[in-house]
């Protein structure tokens, strides 16, 4: 049973409301009913779970001597019951889990976090493991850091790491788009409810996603996109993950605000650099002038997140045609990207994205002063 409210008709034919309120609620109910509640801050929220072992109390005006007349007013005056109740019964038709901050299997380094969600709408069967990374970076990201950000999580997917990101256009895409070329290990995470499609184009993604990975959300039900709703869905972004990789961001990239709750989660901040000429790397550049790490290769990253994996190295690769042309161009002696520029007759920004794509395939390795050799 839970807090309801039972409608009574008078003899004058109006109604009246009487209320019936019950201690003994489901925990979930209950859970649910935390997060829903308006007016409590997400940390307060957290605070109040780990100091009862049930919420029954809270909600019957219990936890007045701990946190004031003010929360408990909130608590007793919440009358969302019905549409709890409803909601659940559509989840369940949707194949839709509700995880609780109280379940084994709720993402332990999230649950670290100090305004981690009470609640999550899951759809999919990937449960989030220790080893997983954040790739996030631009909507309007070019081709060649789509290409990045798709080979990377292509790769650390290999590994048996799990890509988290953020189901949006441009980088988000991409990380997923790799991670599922592997083992499906990917989580992607919403700015709105699990029965909405953001953005609508991308349709064909959260379908294979929920088959093969994993859709998380914090958002009830309905709950539309709204703008203050992606900086909080960056909370858990970054909370999710080991570390955060920024593969290409300008100065208002929402990515940095997932770079700075990173920071301070104490999760590794990494950035891949971008031309000087172009505004739509100066966020990331400017992450690495902050002292986040620069990231130039696969390594990097396992190194700096993941010290215990082993890359294993392949030495057939499989290459398109431009990396062909170019890793032609590149001998087993050092060749400096000028010349290599020159020889490819290629732009500039083309080639440096052609030869971070083989650096990550592990064909060729870069060499200080701007060298580069076969492996």
């Amino acid at each position: 049973m839970y807090i309801g409210v039972k409608k009574v008709e008078r003899r004058d034919g109006q109604e009246r409301r009487e209320e019936k309120r019950f201690f003994d609620m489901d925990e979930k109910l209950a859970l649910i009913a935390l997060q829903r509640l308006n007016g409590l801050g997400r940390a307060t929220k957290k605070q109040l779970v780990e100091e009862f072992d049930t919420l029954g109390p809270l909600f019957a005006g219990k936890a007045r001597a701990l946190f004031g007349k003010d929360i408990t007013g909130k608590l007793r005056a919440f009358n969302g019951w019905e549409d709890i109740d409803r909601d659940l019964m559509r989840l369940e038709r949707m194949g839709v889990h509700v995880l609780t901050i109280k379940d084994e299997d709720y993402p332990l380094q999230l649950r670290t976090i100090p305004d981690a969600p009470v609640v999550l709408y899951k759809k999919g069967m990937l449960r989030c493991g220790p080893d997983t990374i954040a790739v996030v970076g631009s909507r309007r990201a070019s081709f060649e850091s789509r290409n990045i950000a798709e080979k990377i999580a292509q790769t650390l997917s290999s590994l048996g790491i799990t890509v988290i990101s953020g189901l949006a256009r441009g980088i988000d895409t991409a990380a997923h788009k790799g991670a599922l070329k592997e083992k499906g290990k990917s989580v992607g995470v919403l700015g709105c409810g699990i029965d909405i499609t953001y953005p609508a184009e991308n349709r064909w993604l959260f379908d294979k996603m929920a088959e093969e990975g994993t859709i998380l959300t914090e958002y009830s039900p309905g709950e539309r996109p709204l703008r203050h709703h992606f900086p909080e869905r960056n909370r858990i972004i970054a909370g999710l993950s080991r570390g955060v990789l920024v593969v290409e961001a300008s100065q208002r990239s929402g990515s940095l605000i997932t770079a700075r709750l990173a920071l301070e989660y104490g999760r590794e901040v990494m950035a891949i650099p971008g031309s000087i000429f172009d505004k739509g790397y100066k966020g990331a550049n400017s992450l690495i002038k902050q002292g986040a790490r620069l990231i130039d290769g696969i390594e990097d990253i396992i190194a700096a997140c993941f010290p215990k994996i082993e890359i294993k190295r392949n030495k057939q690769v499989d290459l398109n045609d431009d990396e062909s042309y170019i890793y032609s161009i590149i001998g087993f002696e050092k060749v400096h990207v000028d010349e290599v520029i020159d020889k490819s007759r290629m732009d500039t920004r083309r080639v440096m994205a052609i030869l971070t794509s083989l650096e990550i395939k592990e064909a060729i390795r870069a060499i200080p002063g701007g060298f580069f050799l076969r492996k």
